[in-house]
């Protein structure tokens, strides 16, 4: 069927596989094949939206009188372990 790959002793198609591989492989290590780019450090315009989209935030106000409300304040804590203090950090070996 495909007698042009046969060769003496053997098949050529590995040969031929690992080939491909080795100009596939340098092509992405060199990067031959790169996008056309004015400016590597350029932000991107996404980026961009996104910075002009987190300025709607700076006039954001969080309103804490519910800390305030009589029902808030009447919670209680059900079921708190304290914690055991431990000394921490490394042995002194030479001691």
């Amino acid at each position: 069927m495909f007698g042009f790959l046969n060769i003496k002793g053997g098949s050529t198609l590995p040969m031929v596989l690992i080939l491909l591989a080795l100009v596939f492989g340098f092509v992405f290590y060199f990067q031959i094949l790169k996008p056309g780019q004015v400016n590597e450090y350029e932000i991107a315009p996404s980026i961009r939206s996104s910075i002009l989209e987190l300025k709607n935030y700076k006039t954001l106000q969080f309103n804490f009188s519910l800390f305030d409300l009589p029902e808030f304040k009447s919670l209680r804590i059900f079921g708190e372990a304290p914690v055991k203090t431990a000394p921490s950090g490394k042995q002194d070996l030479f001691q």
